[in-house]
């Protein structure tokens, strides 16, 4: 899953919905509310905190991330079940890497690379020297995550905070999620289009163009299923394999070598 921060959708009504909210909780207001916690959400939560600019996060899960998910095994090895690689030409995306002080590293790739293009010819080896412009997060992705979370105050992100309705209201904006409304001047939602529109009710709706695109926008990987296998000794390196495999047979379609850096992990 490649690394990209995600357009913005800045929400803000001219009309006010008289629906019955009198069942939940009213909290504090802020300057602007996030929803999601991902990579766009702790960007732009850091953007507003060195500005000054009071905000909270609200985010679904029971950890921030989102689609940034590193986990580390018993072995020690740094497995990412979600987004994974950096491309030279994500330009903001390296600004803010220098900026908070996180490293890359490249994607191994030295060796024979398994490529299988068909059933009925067999699957083939070409090699490669490693010199490639796959790179990715020295120490796993979400140190960027981890990294942007030093400049937030905890109680500004919120977890385990499903929003179910985005709604004008005679003073602002309202988020309503677990029984609770959340007020504030502006709302940003950086979750994926097409869940944010299955997801969320607006009041007043948005406009079917509107709902048409987030519907019919794609979520890049959302429809690929990550797995991940450890190993005590990367053997592939010692047949002169690079670990790779592309394939569109299947059940696999591609494969890496995420062993660490440190030769700790593989």
């Amino acid at each position: 899953m490649y690394l990209r921060v995600v357009i913005l959708i800045v929400l803000s009504y001219i009309r006010y919905s008289n629906q019955n909210i009198d069942n939940c909780e009213r909290m504090e207001s802020t300057d602007v509310i996030i929803v999601g916690a991902g990579l766009t959400g702790m960007t732009l939560a850091r953007n507003l905190a060195q500005k000054g600019i009071k905000f909270i996060i609200l985010e679904a899960r029971d950890r921030v991330g989102g689609r940034i998910h590193s986990i580390k095994k018993e072995d020690g090895a740094v497995v990412e079940m979600g987004a994974t690689w950096f491309f030279p030409h994500f330009n903001n995306l390296f600004k803010l890497l220098k900026q908070i002080k996180v490293d890359l590293e490249g994607q191994f790739m030295k060796g024979y690379t398994m490529y299988e293009s068909d059933k009925k010819i067999p699957a083939r080896k070409v090699y490669s020297s490693g010199d490639d412009d796959m790179f990715r997060v020295k120490g796993g992705t979400s140190q960027i995550i981890e990294k942007l979370y030093e400049n937030i105050e905890r109680d500004q992100v919120l977890l385990k905070q499903k929003v179910t309705e985005i709604r004008k209201s005679s003073e602002g904006m309202e988020v309503i999620s677990n029984g609770q409304i959340f007020k504030s001047r502006r709302v940003v939602t950086t979750v994926p289009q097409q869940l944010l529109a299955n997801s969320v009710k607006f009041s007043p709706a948005l406009s079917s163009d509107v709902m048409g695109i987030l519907k019919n926008t794609h979520t890049w990987m959302g429809d690929s299923v990550k797995g991940a296998v450890t190993y005590k000794t990367p053997f592939w390196k010692e047949n002169n394999l690079s670990g790779a495999l592309y394939s569109n047979v299947g059940p696999f379609v591609q494969m890496y070598d995420q062993s660490s850096s440190d030769g700790k992990g593989f």
